[in-house]
């Protein structure tokens, strides 16, 4: 049999391994750790469920299809569909944001000058440039006013960042292409065609015992194959154009730890490892993308969990949550009401609620201590929500490394990758540093590596 080395076992190597082992290859999943799973993690802790990643996924084709082949579909828990609100705060308030033309029109979150300047969009003949930010993007196609209220806020929402640094070509490839073909955002979304997930499946949804339940059954799956605690500390390519892959396992022998180095030989091999740890393994082969690798950055973010009575909380929470723009000037990014959006997130009779700090906007903040933490998140959540009692449940995970940026010239380092997977057949990347940060993108990428790996070793 054909031997597929995989290198990380996030949700992306995970999917990977197991796509190719159904495939019919020999696959070994090689994570440094003890445990699989990367960011995904579910546990629970006096009766909240805390999710340390990401808190719901959102829909999409190669998603739905990995949950159909793991048949997971009888773990699958739909959001809440009375609480579908998104929040954003403006001027010390919470406003719903409206998710449709029509509420637009009809909800008083956007001024009319900018409600006039949304119609004007698909007027808008200039074409974006070749290194052109969210930020600029979006004042370019929509307006100003759009930037503050809607972009900047969830661009803090799911990259933890800021929307004038980051690329609009990479980050949001899809708008990038919709305005190139169309010419318009509007004419764009409504004529293009996009891959049809499920129509019968939940829009947003999770698992019964959180989303760690995916990644749980991915490493169930692959059983043996996967060798936790080994470190790869060397890869090369060998004459025969075969892949040399040198390993350290740590393994614990009572109170004593010994190592045991071993060289293993493979057809291919996945790199499934955030940006820094990449750079490392691919130094010897690619000094100048390991250099690039280096450069992604990740910013800090505390995710702050708090357990609170829900008659101490003055705020409906009949939505997901809120979002924070830049000039509120808050210490916080925002916060997912968990309970609201799940059933059994927390015990009978109190609310869960996951606030974010830090990030690209507020980095320095992420130094603080834990009591500090919580006393900035207490406090901003006492003005916003009007919380009348300090949480009985309080509950901290910091992440030095959070989430890639797709920043500006982020472009050059796909077309690197891209060079260097020619040049270094065999080799391939899948992560969430390259085409997606999402949980839908790394499947969908993992599906195509799995295809590609399939069609190199075949040819």
């Amino acid at each position: 049999m054909e031997r597929v080395c995989v290198i990380g076992g996030g949700i992306s190597g995970l999917a990977a391994a197991f796509l190719l082992k159904k495939k019919g290859f020999e696959v070994t999943l090689f994570e440094k750790s003890e445990r699989v799973g990367g960011n995904i993690e579910s546990v629970r802790i006096d009766g909240f469920l805390i999710e340390y990643a990401p808190n719901s996924l959102l829909k999409s084709p190669r998603l739905v299809d990995l949950i159909r082949e793991l048949e997971l579909d009888t773990e699958v828990l739909a959001a809440d569909e009375v609480n579908t609100k998104r929040y954003v705060l403006q001027n010390g308030k919470l406003k719903s944001l409206p998710m449709s033309v029509a509420r637009i029109a009809a909800n008083g979150f956007f001024s009319l000058k900018a409600k006039l300047r949304l119609l004007k969009e698909p007027f808008v003949r200039s074409k974006s440039p070749e290194n052109e930010s969210v930020a600029e993007f979006f004042e370019r196609r929509l307006g100003r006013e759009i930037v503050e209220k809607a972009a900047d806020p969830f661009i803090a929402g799911i990259y933890a960042g800021k929307s004038e640094n980051l690329s609009v070509k990479a980050a949001f490839p899809r708008l990038y292409e919709l305005e190139k073909k169309y010419g318009s955002l509007l004419f764009g979304s409504l004529r293009s065609k996009t891959e049809k997930a499920d129509k019968d499946f939940p829009r947003t949804f999770s698992f019964q015992n959180g989303v760690q339940t995916l990644t749980d059954k991915l490493a169930q799956n692959l059983g043996e194959y996967i060798k936790t605690n080994t470190e790869v500390t060397r890869i090369e390519k060998i004459n025969d154009g075969k892949i040399s892959v040198s390993t350290e396992r740590r393994h614990l022998a009572g109170e004593m730890s010994e190592c045991r180095q071993v060289e293993e030989i493979f057809d291919a091999l996945i790199i499934s490892t955030p940006a820094a740890t990449a750079a490392k393994l691919i130094e010897n082969l690619d000094s100048n993308l390991s250099k690039k690798f280096k450069s992604v950055y990740y910013p800090p973010v505390a995710m702050v969990f708090f357990g609170i009575k829900k008659k101490s909380i003055m705020q409906n929470l009949d939505g997901f949550g809120f979002l924070v723009p830049s000039f509120e000037k808050r210490k916080i990014l925002g916060t997912i009401w968990n309970s609201s959006v799940f059933p059994n997130r927390a015990p009978d009779g109190y609310h869960l609620l996951t606030s974010f700090v830090g990030g690209s906007r507020n980095p320095d903040i992420f130094e603080r201590s834990d009591e500090e933490l919580f006393e900035i998140v207490y406090s901003e959540l006492k003005d916003i929500l009007g919380l009348s009692e300090i949480p009985s449940f309080r509950h901290i995970k910091r992440w030095p490394r959070a989430i890639p940026q797709y920043e500006l010239g982020y472009d050059k380092i796909e077309r690197a990758i891209e060079v260097f997977e020619n040049a270094h057949r065999g080799i391939f990347f899948c992560s969430n540093f390259y085409k997606g940060i999402s949980v839908g993108d790394c499947v969908k990428n993992s599906y195509a590596v799995g295809d590609a790996v399939s069609n190199f070793i075949k040819s």
